[in-house]
């Protein structure tokens, strides 16, 4: 037990042991695999015979019926009769003495007369003029009168011997098998066609005769649309959309061979499938596979059952063995779960000293690693979000981590500012860059402090000149109300700069209200922005304004005429847009009655 407590190969051998013996079970159950498939391939070798059989025995059947049925065309004293009584008007008295002559001729030279043959399997007997192919004469005389000229068997039995394939009677939906041939006058002259239906009992009972094996088969036919063929109809009301299985279907593709597969009530089996292309059905002969298989079955289980008798022997040691190795690897992993749950204080204990206290010792080295570099990577992540939210507005920086690609969307209604510094350009020239800079960095940061204050969205600067939003990424209904508040807070900005640096600069504020669209673009260095008319209109209220005013258009004026002070500059050419109706903010209501 030492050697197996220091060594990680001690016990990967007593696992070695462990797999060996899987080995042996696995080895039995490819013996037994194997000997189910040559006692498959053997089953289905001498099923595949009593198929071959079956179809043959079939076949001649057919070729018997065919025969009878040309050996009665032939029959020069049918040929007569025939030719005497379509020679006739019907129901006229020499109509009737050649029809009973006919009768007569055919009962005598047919049923009584073994030169020929014995007729017994045909079902009825029929002749049609080869003109509209009217019956005028049936064994079944409800028959005669009636008019077959689109039945394929008239139509191909007027160029030679014919025999129509599988179909369902038109009267009894029965299943129907027609021999059909030409009919000759004695001078050689054709006068129409001699047809006869087979009985097809006798091919039901050919195909499901039990052959000389004990266990039993069972054979049947199928049509070409799926239906089983019985003595009496087709198919089953069990299956109102026909039968299926792999034998059947490969059958009526025109294949053949034999196999194992389900048949189509779902009973695996051991299946002979053929195609009869004369009769135009399928030939199935099935035998359970249960049955066919069941002496490898019993060879199967006795393997099987000894090599679980020995796995069992073996498990009890097996699991003694286990208990001991694994012990320290759980200890390693309780530690992991802990860990993972979010616990880094949890150190693996060591408890061997051979490999698998080695690994407890790198893992908790690795944890402690690990703690320190969760610890950077979440002072980095800070920094990073940090750095993204000075970008990009909260609600966006969320759906973009969330994976969205494309953010787009549409406001119905905000309010955009434009400011620019008036004379910002020309003290440029004056000053350093540090201190222009400097100069310029300051009154954007107050600007800066009065947007965030008033939960507004700064959109971009450019240069000299300042954009925001209000309505934008988070849509309110005072928008247009707390950009004319940031409009005179940055008035007060300018002044109180000025009083500070001793300067003369003034600023020119523009604002509108209307539609926009709003999104992030780029794919490195992120842009959140706006778009729209209502964009161009604020920025040329600003461009077109007044030195030290705030001019506003018509829909800022509808949302804050209530409780500002205004300036109605009337209709003015704005560029681009032609004429607009603009007003001048300057001023609270509230404060301009305190004045009062």
């Amino acid at each position: 037990m030492g050697l197996l407590q220091k060594s990680l190969k001690a016990r990967m051998t007593a696992y070695f042991l462990l797999v060996s013996v899987l080995v042996v079970v696995a080895l039995a159950l490819v013996t037994y695999q194997l000997a189910a498939a040559t006692h498959q391939e053997m089953a289905i070798a001498q099923f595949d015979v009593t198929a071959e059989h079956k179809a043959s025995e079939i076949q001649r059947y057919i070729d018997d019926q065919v025969a009878i049925v040309t050996g009665i065309a032939r029959l020069g004293e049918l040929q007569r009769a025939v030719s005497n009584l379509v020679g006739e008007t019907p129901d006229s008295t020499q109509y009737q003495t050649a029809y009973f002559k006919l009768v007569e001729m055919l009962y005598f030279s047919t049923f009584l007369d073994s030169r020929v043959a014995r007729v017994s399997d045909l079902t009825e007997i029929f002749m049609m003029t080869k003109v509209g192919g009217h019956v005028f004469f049936s064994t079944q005389p409800a028959h005669e009168g009636e008019y077959r000229h689109s039945d394929q068997y008239f139509i191909e039995g007027l160029k030679g011997t014919f025999v129509q394939k599988v179909y369902p009677s038109p009267e009894t939906a029965a299943p129907t098998l027609t021999v059909s041939t030409p009919l000759y006058s004695p001078a050689g002259e054709l006068i129409g066609v001699l047809a006869a239906h087979i009985r097809m009992s006798v091919l039901v009972e050919i195909a499901g005769r039990q052959t000389a094996r004990a266990a039993p088969v069972a054979s049947y036919l199928v049509d070409s649309l799926n239906r089983v063929i019985s003595a009496d109809r087709f198919g089953s009301e069990a299956y109102p959309r026909g039968v299926h299985s792999d034998g059947i279907d490969a059958a009526l593709r025109g294949e053949r061979g034999a196999g194992l597969y389900d048949n189509y009530v779902g009973e695996t089996v051991i299946g002979s499938y053929r195609w009869l292309p004369t009769l135009g059905v399928a030939l199935i002969s099935e035998i359970p596979a249960s049955i066919a298989l069941a002496p490898a079955n019993r060879f199967g289980g006795m393997i099987l059952g000894v090599g679980l008798l020995a796995v069992g022997v073996l498990s009890v040691g097996i699991y003694l063995i286990a208990a001991r190795i694994t012990h320290p690897i759980t200890a390693v992993t309780d530690t992991t779960q802990k860990i993972t749950a979010g616990d880094l204080s949890q150190v693996a204990p060591v408890l061997t000293e051979d490999e698998t206290g080695l690994l407890a010792r790198n893992f908790n080295l690795m944890i402690g690693r690990l703690k320190h570099t969760l610890d950077d990577l979440a002072e980095e992540q800070e920094k990073s979000e940090h750095l993204l939210l000075n970008v990009l507005p909260a609600p966006i920086a969320a759906r973009l981590k969330q994976g969205e690609e494309t953010i787009a969307d549409s406001y119905a209604d905000v309010t955009i500012l434009f400011a620019d510094i008036v004379n910002f350009t020309p003290l440029s020239a004056e000053l350093a860059a540090a201190d222009l800079v400097g100069l310029l960095n300051e009154i954007f940061c107050e600007f800066d402090r009065l947007s965030e204050a008033r939960g507004l969205e700064k959109i971009k600067t450019m240069g000299d000149a300042y954009m925001v939003g209000a309505g934008v990424p988070i849509p309110r209904t005072d928008h247009a109300e707390v950009i004319a508040e940031m409009a005179l807070d940055m008035l007060d900005v300018i002044a109180c700069f000025n009083r500070k640096h001793h300067r003369d600069l003034s600023i020119r504020i523009g604002i509108n209200s209307g539609p926009v669209v709003a999104g992030v673009i780029g794919t490195k260095k992120f842009i959140y922005d706006i778009w729209g008319d209502a964009v161009n209109t604020a920025s040329r209220m600003e461009s077109q304004g007044l030195k030290g005013g705030i001019q506003i258009t018509e829909a800022t004026y509808r949302h804050l005429r209530d409780r500002y002070l205004f300036e109605d500059r009337g209709m003015i050419e704005i560029k681009g847009k032609g004429k607009m109706h603009t007003y001048i903010l300057t001023g609270r209501k509230d404060n301009a009655a305190q004045q009062v």
